[in-house]
């Protein structure tokens, strides 16, 4: 679970990096495309977005890892009762 989030946290980071490359692109250009604007404007947008959404995920990730400890605990614990063998 955690490496998924983690390789999700990559991907948006380099969603971010392609992005404002291509708000670079787009503003840097002497003669700007026609639809410079509309381009450069989406692609504020959407890393904005990601990135709410990321912190929304820190957030829920620092929620989780208590509650998956614990869960590993009371298992971990179940697991040894279990595996004690009975005496006769």
């Amino acid at each position: 679970m955690f490496s998924d989030i983690e390789e999700l946290k990559q991907r948006c980071e380099a969603e971010i990096k392609s992005l404002k490359r291509e708000i670079l692109a787009a503003r840097g250009s002497f003669f700007p495309r026609w639809d410079a604007k509309g381009t450069i404007q989406k692609a504020e947008e959407k890393i904005e977005k990601i990135q709410q959404l990321l912190v929304k995920l820190e957030s829920l990730t620092e929620q989780v890892v208590p509650v998956v400890n614990d869960i590993k605990d009371i298992i971990g614990l179940q697991m040894n009762i279990t595996a004690k063998p009975e005496k006769e």
